[in-house]
């Protein structure tokens, strides 16, 4: 999947949010670009690093905390980094840990004008990896036919009764009523991975991961937010794409 995600950070900041955000993207089936996994003995770490990883990398999640600054290789791959952006090369994700905007280093003040998320070592990651994933299946729905729960509605009555009728009931579900309307998403996301005949590809990888990391972890017994509901509508739209497509290719 060409869809990864360079890490940006100190190296003080490696196990206190580095790696956390990094064991959520992965386990999301998201790839990314991580120094300890992608390097081998005698490789430089920082030419490999600035020419394989920031240079080349899709998105870029920035790590900026009170040691940023004093990081000579990070310093050199945001730099990296914010030639690119200015280029439209590459989607910035900006993280700031254990720091207040009003306490970001002069040289850095630019990353502001990007949405932002703040965490502490109390907070947590998995919504960082949420607002990452939601933002990549958007850019991935951008490129197929059928972007909407409702574009999907308009095609497959004809193609899949039983995924138009769960869409169909899925959509009078109460817009407050977060937990029935995820719950309803699992329901038609196994409609169509086990009665289908949709082909395994990196994108079905990737929603696979997205549905069935959610369920083992909450057995869909979770405070859900808008933001995770969007994920999964996103993560369906994709699925029901790739079902199109399968369909299509067997008439042919």
């Amino acid at each position: 999947m060409s869809h990864q995600i360079f890490i940006c950070f100190a190296a003080e900041d490696r196990y206190k949010i580095a790696e956390p955000i990094m064991y959520h993207l992965e386990n999301y089936g998201i790839r990314t670009w991580y120094d300890r996994h992608k390097l081998l003995m005698g490789d430089n770490r920082v030419q490999k690093n600035l020419n394989e990883g920031a240079a080349k990398c899709q998105y870029a999640l920035v790590i900026i905390s009170k040691d940023t600054e004093q990081s000579m290789c990070a310093m050199e791959e945001i730099s990296v980094i914010k030639e690119r952006c200015k280029n439209g090369d590459v989607t910035i994700f900006p993280v700031l840990y254990e720091m207040l905007p009003s306490d970001i280093p002069y040289s850095l003040q630019w990353i502001k004008k990007f949405i932002f998320k703040e965490v502490n070592r109390h907070s947590g990651t998995l919504e960082i990896c949420n607002h990452i994933a939601c933002k990549i299946t958007s850019d991935m729905i951008a490129l197929c036919p059928y972007k909407t729960i409702h574009d999907i509605l308009s095609y497959s009555a004809s193609v899949c009764p039983l995924l138009h009728s769960l869409l169909c009931k899925y959509q009078g579900i109460d817009n407050n009523n977060l937990n029935s309307r995820v719950t309803m998403l699992y329901a038609t996301y196994l409609v169509i991975i086990y009665s289908t005949n949709i082909y395994n590809n990196s994108t079905t990888h990737l929603i696979s991961a997205i549905f069935e990391r959610l369920f083992s972890e909450t057995q869909l017994n979770l405070n859900i937010d808008y933001r995770e509901l969007w994920l999964l509508e996103n993560s369906l739209c994709l699925l029901a794409n790739s079902y199109f497509a399968s369909c299509t290719e067997s008439i042919i």
